[in-house]
C-alpha cells in the first residue's frame, strides 16, 4: 500500500465498525483501488480510518471467508489474486439464484406499482455517458438486488453477494477495460422488458446471454492483466467457444 486508500471520514462512528469497514475493504477490493497482490497493512489501515486493530482483523476475516484477502499465518496479508476456480464458484452460483430470482420476478411482477427499473436504467444510462465506472457498477449490483426483491425472495441477494466477491472483481474490471456500457444497458433493458411484460421464458434467456458474457470478460481481461490472476486463469486460453468454457463447470 502506497498512497492513502482511506480516511476516517468514511466512517460513521455512530454505528458499528466492523461491518463499515469490511464494506470499505470489499469496495477497494472489487474497485480495484487495492489491487491483487497488494500487502494488507493492518497498522496502515488502522491508522488511515483511526480505528483500533480488532474491527479490522474481523472484516478482513470476513473477505478471507471470501477468498477476496490471503492471510499467511506469521508472514503476510494481501489481496488475493483471481482464481478461476473462485470465478466459477461465483458463476455456478449466480447462475443457480439468478435464472430463478429472474423467473420469480417474471411471474409476480406486480403492474399496477411503481416500475423500479426506469429511474435506475436511466441513471446507469448518465453514468455510462460519464464514464462513472463506480456508480455504474453500483447501479448494475443495485438492478440485480431489485430483481431479487421483485422475486419475493430478498434476502437472497445477500446469499449471492457473499459468493461472488472474485467474480465481482472480474465484472468491475470490464466495464472500462472491455467499453461493455452500452451493451450492459442494453441487456438490462430487455431483462426489465421481460420482467414487466410476465414473460418468464424471455427472462431467463435475457439473464443467461447476461451471465455468459464472463467468458469473453476472462479471456479477454486474463491476458490484458495477467499479473491480477492466478495460474490457473491459463485454463480459460484453452476454451475456444462458450460451450468448452461451460464444460469446466455446467
Amino acid at each position: 500500500m502506497n498512497a492513502p486508500v482511506f480516511h476516517p471520514e468514511l466512517l460513521d462512528h455512530r454505528l458499528p465498525k466492523t461491518a463499515q469497514v469490511y464494506e470499505l475493504l470489499r469496495s477497494a477490493i472489487i474497485s480495484l483501488r487495492l489491487q491483487p497482490g497488494d500487502v494488507i497493512s493492518e497498522k496502515e489501515l488502522c491508522a488511515q480510518l483511526d480505528i483500533s486493530r480488532t474491527p479490522l482483523r474481523e472484516a478482513v476475516l470476513q473477505l478471507a471467508n471470501q477468498k477476496l484477502i490471503t492471510i499467511k499465518p506469521n508472514s503476510s496479508t494481501s489481496v488475493s489474486l483471481i482464481k478461476l476456480k473462485d470465478v466459477i464458484e461465483g458463476q455456478i452460483v449466480r447462475e443457480s439464484i439468478e435464472y430463478r430470482t429472474v423467473r420469480l420476478a417474471a411471474r409476480f411482477y406486480e403492474k399496477d406499482r411503481i416500475d423500479p427499473f426506469t429511474t435506475l436504467l436511466m441513471r446507469q444510462k448518465f453514468a455510462s455517458e460519464h464514464r462513472s465506472v463506480d456508480e455504474f457498477y453500483a447501479l448494475d449490483e443495485e438492478f440485480h438486488r431489485i430483481i431479487c426483491e421483485c422475486s419475493g425472495y430478498p434476502n437472497l441477494w445477500r446469499l449471492l453477494n457473499g459468493a461472488k466477491g472474485q467474480l465481482d472483481r472480474v465484472r468491475r474490471m470490464a466495464f472500462p477495460a472491455q467499453n461493455q456500457f452500452a451493451e450492459v444497458i442494453e441487456e438490462h433493458e430487455r431483462i426489465a422488458d421481460a420482467i414487466r411484460a410476465s414473460d418468464e421464458e424471455a427472462a431467463v434467456e435475457a439473464m443467461r446471454v447476461h451471465i455468459d458474457s464472463i467468458y469473453e470478460t476472462l479471456k479477454v481481461l486474463s491476458v490484458k492483466h495477467p499479473d491480477f490472476f492466478a495460474e490457473d486463469s491459463a485454463t480459460i486460453t484453452n476454451c475456444d467457444s462458450l460451450e468448452d468454457f461451460k464444460r469446466l463447470y455446467a
